[in-house]
């Protein structure tokens, strides 16, 4: 059971990241002027595909590490 809390423990909290961290980005990214929400969404689709992938990256990761009981580094 411990393992299974803390996998929906892990999956809660990457998911948390994931779209806190992403909104986190895409606003500094609108309010530094680099692109608008007046126009089309190419900078939100941009920000939203690089980010799901360096997320989705660091999450398989560290989860393989978790699961294998490696340690990082």
């Amino acid at each position: 059971m411990t393992g299974n809390l803390q996998a929906i423990g892990f999956l809660i909290t990457w998911v948390l990241g994931w779209g806190i961290g992403g909104s986190l980005i895409d606003a500094g990214l609108i309010n530094a002027g680099l692109y608008s929400l007046e126009g089309g969404q190419l900078g939100t689709t941009m920000t939203f595909v690089l980010w799901s992938l360096l997320w989705g990256a660091a999450g398989t990761w560290l989860f393989q590490c978790w699961v294998t009981g490696e340690k990082p580094g």
